[in-house]
């Protein structure tokens, strides 16, 4: 008998599908509480103005960080407004579907605070519909939903903490990738320069004293015996000439496939367009020159995804003469100065032990980081 296995259920999914929910039910219960009073449709245009930001943000996590801020705090003008029109204290649900979102964007210390700053608002508006007559009631109110509150950004936070360690173990991934596929070239290239001299120093060397030998044959013999000895070290030297030449074959060196690696370093990354362009680049030999390369992509591409609030980004590889430039940039927009940290001082110390100098300027359009090496006797 053969048992049919249910499809897994995305969790990510069902929390933004529970919290339309969530936020439907409680508009709607919000806006009957108030039916038929001259406010009713001011109360039903705030909920449902507030559900369409909600599931507009919940639902499309991919729109800009800019749209996501603006439909936030739109969200939050009209829980806001609420508080003031509404008695009802479950009004104050909203509010707390809201704080989920605000850790979210802003992380646990900016979202206690605005956790407090809308728990202090709640309760100034239960203050004011309430009176001094429902005190008991009113602190009841504010301990329960202050308590929700906490509750629901403390367990956001370690939802965001544990997404957090499976993007860095995703990372860790595609960087070990992208490193054994840099080894491999490398074992590969190796491999070749030994087999070409193991030919040369062994093989050579047997084919050399063979011609030598049927050379002193060549002088001992006579007739058709003689014409056989004379073809055979014809055959010899042709064969070791043949040998010479697949061994210089093999000392040429293969160019590394460097955007092979940086393509599986950027393979996967969600939420983020990643461009790479090799059109303009050299070739790379040295295989040092490729690790320092290699990187260099890998921190200043880890960089972008934590600081960046852009959602594009261009690996591009260019041929300057006797160096080569690797540029990573991004389009996200800061008004901060950039400090280095200890990424960017280790790509400069890399790039730097190697004759060649780091760069990084923050405009308007984005954040570049320039990577400027000495090619060298490797092309």
């Amino acid at each position: 008998m053969h048992m049919r296995t249910l499809p897994p259920i995305n969790s990510e999914s069902a929390l933004t599908f529970s919290g339309i929910l969530v936020t439907l039910l409680v508009g709607s219960r919000v806006s009957y509480s108030v039916f038929g009073s001259i406010i009713f449709p001011a109360v039903a245009l705030l909920c449902l103005v507030q559900l369409a930001c909600f599931s507009l943000s919940a639902m499309r996590r991919d729109l800009p960080r800019s749209t996501l801020m603006n439909l936030f705090w739109i969200e939050a003008l009209c829980i806001a407004t609420l508080f003031i029109l509404v008695p009802a204290s479950y009004t104050a649900i909203l509010s707390i579907v809201w704080i989920v979102q605000s850790g979210e964007l802003f992380g646990s210390r900016r979202g206690t605070w605005l956790s407090l700053a809308c728990l202090s608002l709640f309760t100034c508006a239960q203050f004011f519909h309430l009176g001094t007559t429902y005190l008991l009631q009113l602190a009841v109110n504010v301990g329960l939903y202050g308590t929700l509150m906490m509750f629901a950004l403390g367990m956001v936070q370690r939802n965001i903490r544990e997404s957090q360690l499976r993007e860095q173990t995703v990372s860790l991934n595609r960087e070990l990738i992208a490193t054994r596929e840099l080894l491999s070239q490398t074992a590969a290239q190796s491999e070749r320069l030994r087999i070409a001299r193991d030919l040369h120093d062994i093989l050579g060397h047997h084919m050399t004293a063979l011609i030598l030998n049927l050379e002193v044959a060549n002088h001992f013999v006579e007739g058709k015996a003689q014409e056989k000895v004379q073809q055979s070290q014809a055959l010899a030297k042709l064969l070791l000439s043949d040998l010479r030449s697949t061994v210089s074959e093999l000392r040429e060196e293969t160019p590394i496939d460097l955007q092979q690696s940086i393509d599986r370093l950027t393979t996967g990354i969600p939420n983020f367009d990643i461009d790479v362009d090799f059109s303009n680049a050299p070739p790379i030999n040295d295989v040092e020159l490729a690790e320092i390369l290699l990187r260099c992509a890998q921190e200043a591409l880890t960089n972008v995804l934590r600081h960046s609030t852009g959602d594009h980004c261009r690996i591009e590889m260019r041929d300057e003469g006797d160096h080569c430039t690797l540029s990573i940039s991004d389009n996200g927009t800061s008004n901060r100065n950039i400090d280095a940290g200890n990424g960017l001082k280790g790509m400069t110390e890399r790039a730097e032990s190697n004759g060649g100098k780091l760069s990084w300027q923050q405009k308007e359009d984005g954040f570049t980081v320039q990577v400027t090496l000495p090619l060298g006797g490797a092309r």
